[in-house]
């Protein structure tokens, strides 16, 4: 499956060649490149497209970023490319009114947005970039592995009639805990691993690995975080692999409250499908920030186009900042309830 879907993911990009695009590697994104590119744009039924031909292949790239930022889906060859900045700049302010933020948070977002170098200048990233957009891919395959792989690690005990067994041995269901936690935490950690391999090792073969420095608003272009590439896929690796430690704590948790496992597996699934589909609109302020907090949904990149802040201890934080603390206190506490909850099925406990 997950082999498919990098095929796919790689056939559906622009076909844009890697030394096409390096043709405009450290070029400004201003009036002058968009009028350069002008004459290959064509507008049909309402959407503006770049006619792609040897000359003009070199333009996908920048082509993305500006009808990203733009919005635009009317007729871009008669858009004045000097406005490119400004259009930016209002469609921003529009969306921090629009989620209600607060004076605090505007400010925050205001004093990240200086940082921000402008003009955008144009490097090749295609590698950083598609790995960047795979990490909610990789959330969602560890989920399915977590809840297929882990659902009956406690629960099987009890389906297999292990328990007289265990029961009966020296140390009984006192130590046995930890161990088929630490070995459930090996095995999703090694998963986790050779999924991220799985997606890195073709990515890297077909686009190379090239501008992991530059900035992120050449993949994100509504981001206001004066971050590179590079940075972020650091930052969304460690989320990545606490992700999949969170998947497999809560798994092993319910796994010892119901001794159940088809009951564990549907439930997830269930929640799964709840998380894929959906979404709260933003007039639901508090709401839609603990939703957003949600693995897949910080995996999906939220954080770069959502600016709702989460306070804690009084301060500032992005989401994919607050997630891993709050996913680190959920781990914790799965790990003690689920201990608590186990040892009470031990005779004399």
């Amino acid at each position: 499956m997950l082999l498919f879907l990098v095929i796919f993911s790689i056939l559906e990009v622009q076909p844009v060649s890697r030394e096409a695009a390096k043709e405009l590697d450290g070029r400004t994104i201003d009036g002058d490149l968009i009028e350069e590119m002008k004459p290959a744009m064509r507008f049909e039924n309402g959407t503006t497209f770049l006619e792609i031909t040897a000359e003009s292949e070199k333009y996908v790239p920048v082509m993305e970023v500006i009808t990203s930022v733009t919005g635009y889906v009317g007729d871009l060859t008669r858009f004045d490319g000097s406005e490119f900045y400004v259009l930016r700049e209002q469609e921003l302010k529009q969306r921090i009114e629009k989620q209600g933020l607060s004076e605090t948070e505007k400010e925050f977002w205001r004093s990240r947005e200086a940082q921000v170098s402008k003009p955008f200048v144009y490097h090749y990233h295609s590698g950083p970039a598609n790995l960047l957009k795979a990490f909610q891919v990789l959330g969602f395959f560890i989920f399915l592995l977590s809840t297929v792989g882990l659902s009956g690690v406690y629960a099987r005990e009890t389906a297999d009639n292990m328990n007289q067994l265990l029961l009966c041995s020296r140390y009984g269901k006192k130590e046995l805990y930890l161990i088929k936690f630490a070995a459930g935490l090996t095995w999703i950690l090694a998963a986790a691993f050779l999924l991220l391999l799985a997606i890195f090792t073709p990515y890297s073969f077909v686009y190379g690995m090239e501008g992991m420095g530059e900035m992120l608003q050449l993949v994100k272009p509504w981001s206001m975080l004066p971050y590179t590439l590079g940075q972020m896929l650091g930052v969304y690796a460690g989320i990545y692999l606490l992700t999949a430690v969170l998947f497999a704590a809560v798994t092993m948790l319910l796994s010892v409250i119901t001794q159940n496992q088809p009951a564990v597996t549907c439930g997830l699934l269930g929640y799964l499908i709840v998380d894929l589909f959906a979404e709260l609109p933003d007039r639901f302020g508090v709401i839609q920030k603990i939703w957003l907090l949600r693995p897949n949904a910080v995996l999906m990149n939220t954080g770069f186009t959502n600016y709702r802040l989460t306070h804690l201890a009084g301060r500032l934080f992005l989401n994919f900042q607050a997630a891993p603390v709050i996913y680190t206190v959920i781990i914790v506490a799965a790990l003690l309830i689920g201990r608590r909850k186990y040892r009470r099925l031990q005779v004399g406990n």
